[in-house]
């Protein structure tokens, strides 16, 4: 009975010492590969110039303060961005973190790509942020995205043909067919209808007639009186020639032709602002015009992380990081964006002039619709533009086939 007690104590302490180990060897492995991180991060543009930038000055301090995690930047094109991140999680080689735009989080977390950030955010950095910016990256109330891009638009408008620029629907329509009237050569106004930037531009419209793309419940509503409305309003500008060709015009080419003297309004960005004070042609920025409410579109880009991250942790910790204002402010200034942070709210630059009318709209903003595979809704929405601008629909006609499409999706 006694050997029997003493193996059994003997035992129980070896089992201890190698369960001891054991537990000791797994913190040793979870800790040597917390120590030697790389985190892969997807950003659209980059190569071009996109916020590269801002983006290395934050991954360098980022990898000073943290030695043992490096940050490296994959660059995808803008409008290849959606499907690769979708190609990379089918193939189980999802980067990290991803930057892409708040509109697509519903597709991703349909299929399961995307975090959930909610249980990583602390009051503290809550309440940092501006609260209906944040939202815009909510999914079913949790959050899936960290904004770090929020634009706003205006008018932009040749002051020496505009003496006072449209402050509604129909004084659009009416000073674009006085400015040109008076000169063929200029156009009144533009309506983009690219895939990459055109969808946002046209839902300024939708939304100021009251027009939505999906319904509280997510199902489509393309066809609606609303958006039929709109769509009938704008045909308005290519009937009468007053706009450059619809299908190849796109919103990066606009401040071109307005530099080159042929184009006397458009709707755009604070980013115009460097190129447009190139122009020999004086220009001013006015609100949008209103429809039957004041609208436009609020559109954000964000930090995603991946739900296939090996390093959900680390992800966090850079995306914390890149959301304090030392690194968040460079990010908002590059292109004119508006604040995500409240401490951003502050800046003086949101009292100048030029940015007042952007600024304006804001509070009316509506976020992009929340739809289950953006690439498929935009390529089918754009091209519905395309048709009635071209003449080759009723507005009527090319939302209803449009509606009918996604439906079956």
């Amino acid at each position: 009975m006694k050997i029997k007690k003493l193996l059994s104590v003997c035992l129980a302490g070896i089992l201890a010492a190698s369960f001891a180990l054991t537990g000791c060897t797994d913190k040793n492995e979870k800790a040597a590969t917390d120590n030697n991180v790389t985190l892969k991060m997807l950003v659209p543009g980059y190569d071009g110039g996109y916020l590269k930038k801002e983006l290395d000055n934050g991954i360098k301090a980022f990898e000073e303060k943290n030695p043992n995690i490096k940050v490296q930047i994959i660059s995808v094109g803008w409008e290849d961005l959606n499907s690769k991140i979708i190609q990379l999680f089918q193939a189980k080689e999802s980067p990290d973190i991803m930057l892409t735009g708040s509109r697509t989080l519903k597709q991703l977390v349909d299929m399961g790509a995307a975090e959930n950030l909610s249980p990583f955010m602390k009051d503290d950095f809550k309440s940092k942020r501006v609260e209906n910016v944040l939202k815009t990256a909510q999914i079913d109330g949790k959050q899936y995205g960290i904004p770090m891009a929020f634009s706003s638009r205006a008018l932009y408008y040749r002051t020496d043909l505009i003496q006072n620029p449209p402050k509604n629907w129909d004084e659009l329509l009416q000073t674009a067919r006085e400015v040109h009237a008076k000169d063929p050569k200029v156009y009144g106004f533009a309506i983009p209808t690219d895939l990459e930037s055109g969808t946002d531009e046209i839902l300024n419209f939708i939304y100021q007639n009251g027009g939505r793309i999906v319904d509280k419940d997510g199902k489509y509503t393309l066809n609606s009186k609303e958006n039929v409305e709109a769509l009938t309003y704008l045909k308005k500008f290519s009937d009468e020639g007053l706009i450059p060709d619809p299908v190849s015009m796109k919103r990066n080419d606009q401040a071109t032709l307005f530099k080159n003297g042929n184009l006397a309004m458009f709707v755009s960005g604070p980013w115009e602002k460097e190129e447009m004070d190139k122009s020999e042609y004086k220009y001013g920025v006015a609100e949008l015009p209103v429809g039957k409410f004041s609208a436009e579109t609020l559109v954000t880009d964000s930090y995603v992380m991946s739900s296939q991250s090996k390093h959900k942790e680390a992800a966090w910790k850079f995306i914390e990081f890149m959301g304090q204002p030392e690194y968040q402010r460079p990010v908002s200034e590059a292109f004119g964006w508006f604040p995500v942070l409240k401490d951003e709210e502050k800046d003086k630059r949101f009292n100048d002039e030029f940015m007042k009318p952007f600024a304006a709209k804001i509070k009316d903003g509506v976020p992009e619709p929340q739809v289950s595979n953006w690439d498929t809704f935009n390529k089918t929405f754009v091209t519905a533009v395309q048709k009635v601008l071209t003449g080759k629909a009723t507005p009527q006609e090319a939302l209803d086939q449009a509606q009918s499409e996604l439906e079956k999706q």
